[in-house]
């Protein structure tokens, strides 16, 4: 009978770490992946960010050298109107300031999975886990409730002190093993299409960054890396949805500035591609006995953008070594194996979590409502305007005069909005550290009569007294690099 510490089901990006680091803790460990090799199934790419260098350093340096990477210092944002004219171009990056967090606020790469996924499961295998290929692992083992192992397509049994499933958004490890059926909501369909283009002129035109594609349509997003990008959108599958997966990445080819880009980096069409994606408010369960879920299969790409491969490795690492605590205690049960939902709760991944239904809420509301978007691109503009370079350079009047005239625009759009942003942006506001907060209120003192005379904890003391709702801030008690914990940040907007 053949039996492991430690079976992982699937080799993407959180399986191969899983296995990987369960391998380095002294587990007899076997990961399974159902295609040819790692990298084989239908997944174009991805985007690794800043936490990979925070956080997985070694991996960043090596895949520097890998043939698909594009270097990413920035995000470029083009806003497009519904008459499918380009109003609006910006870029998104990080100051200096942010030197001493990591290289800098936006540092990553671009890469395509097909590079990834085997450079991953290669370190597992290095670091002595097995890699079994071309198999599908179809059922779990189950003996008095509990994971004891996997079986096959074949029926091959396999027994395990510890399984850990990475075997994507629609796991059916986690179905075989009764942790969930369905998502219950929160999960998208994501179509794809991948292109080529010629590797130079995208250095010329592309350069190092990501680029999005907002306006009347799904929110889209384009990956670009060396030698090609895919352009993609996405929406929650729910009952009030009728539009064509294609139809949604349609209409961003229709784009006369998506077509120049296009035309100036001799992109072509070569894949089209579509997959599902847990995108959800809270992860459900994660942890039955014998089995911890990692990855898409747990339901840990971001709340906010979606993002899930740091998460598939650091949820996979936490997996592994839950998985070494418990079977050096000789207890794989639920209870045991619910320390795993302790330490992803404690962790960066756990903090990413944390304004899931606020993040979900938000997206919802912008991007995924098309008919929303297209009312809410004059009042993006009329943002844009107030950016000092657009001020700069706005020749229509006298430039106070220009500045004045798009702030009273604003200011008749604001009214339109604001239930939008009591609603969903509003509640954002209890992750503003609170040490922040009394440094705002610190620089507004100097300019309030009588009161900007009072000594500064004086001061906090009266606002804490006057206001209900800066007071849970102004607590000493407080962590001061925290949020506030969401029932007292209600308690507090109630007054």
């Amino acid at each position: 009978m053949e039996k492991w510490d430690v079976v992982v089901v699937g080799a993407g990006p959180g399986g191969s770490y899983a296995a990987k680091t369960a391998a380095e803790l002294g587990l007899k460990t076997v990961f399974f992946e159902r295609g040819r090799r790692p990298g084989d199934k239908n997944s174009s790419g991805c985007g690794l960010g800043q936490r990979w260098w925070r956080d997985f350093p070694e991996i960043m340096e090596a895949l520097q050298g890998l043939p698909s990477v594009r270097k990413v210092e920035m995000v470029v944002i083009n806003l497009v109107d519904e008459n499918n004219r380009l109003r609006y171009r910006c870029g998104t990056t990080g100051s200096d300031l942010c030197a001493n967090r990591w290289p800098h606020g936006m540092d990553g790469i671009s890469i395509y999975r097909r590079d990834l996924d085997p450079f991953l499961a290669d370190l597992a295998v290095k670091a002595g886990a097995e890699l079994r290929t071309s198999t599908l692992v179809s059922d779990v083992i189950m003996e008095n409730g509990q994971v004891k192992g996997v079986r096959t397509e074949k029926g091959e049994p396999v027994y395990a002190q510890v399984v850990i499933a990475a075997d994507g958004a629609m796991s059916t490890m986690a179905r075989k093993s009764g942790i969930r059926n369905r998502w219950g909501g929160g999960c998208t369909l994501v179509p794809q299409l991948d292109f080529s283009a010629d590797p130079d002129k995208m250095d010329d035109v592309i350069g190092n960054a990501e680029w999005v594609w907002f306006g009347a349509l799904y929110g889209a997003y384009q990956v670009n890396f060396r030698d090609g990008f895919h352009i993609g959108a996405g929406q929650w599958l729910r009952e009030d949805w009728d539009e064509k997966p294609t139809d949604m990445v349609k209409k961003v080819l229709q784009f006369p500035a998506f077509q120049a880009m296009c035309r100036a980096i001799d992109a072509k069409p070569r894949e089209y591609q579509a997959h599902l994606l847990p995108w959800l408010k809270k992860p459900p369960k994660t942890y039955t006995g014998g089995m911890m879920l990692v990855g898409d299969a747990a339901g840990f790409p971001c709340p906010l953008e979606a993002e899930g491969i740091w998460h598939a490795l650091t949820s996979g690492k936490i997996a592994a070594e839950t998985a070494a605590w418990a079977i050096s205690r000789g207890d794989t049960s639920e209870r045991a194996l619910s320390e795993y939902e302790r330490r992803w709760k404690a962790s960066p991944l756990g903090k990413e979590h944390e304004f899931g239904p606020e993040f979900v809420d938000l997206w919802n509301s912008t991007i995924f409502d098309p008919k929303l978007m297209a009312r809410q691109i004059q009042l993006l503009l009329e943002f844009s305007m107030l950016h000092p370079f657009s001020v700069v350079f706005d020749w229509g009047d006298a430039h106070m005069d220009c500045f004045n005239q798009h702030l009273e625009h604003l200011l008749d759009l604001a009214p339109q909005f604001a239930d939008f942003g009591r609603t969903y942006l509003a509640p954002l506001a209890r992750g503003i550290w609170p040490k922040n907060v009394k440094r705002i209120l610190l620089s507004v003192k100097p300019r309030i009569p009588v009161l900007g005379k009072l000594p500064d904890n004086t001061f906090l003391r009266l606002v804490a007294k006057l206001s209900k709702s800066l007071a849970p801030y102004l607590d000493p008690a407080v962590n001061q690099e925290a949020p506030l914990p969401r029932e007292v940040f209600e308690r507090s907007r109630k007054g």
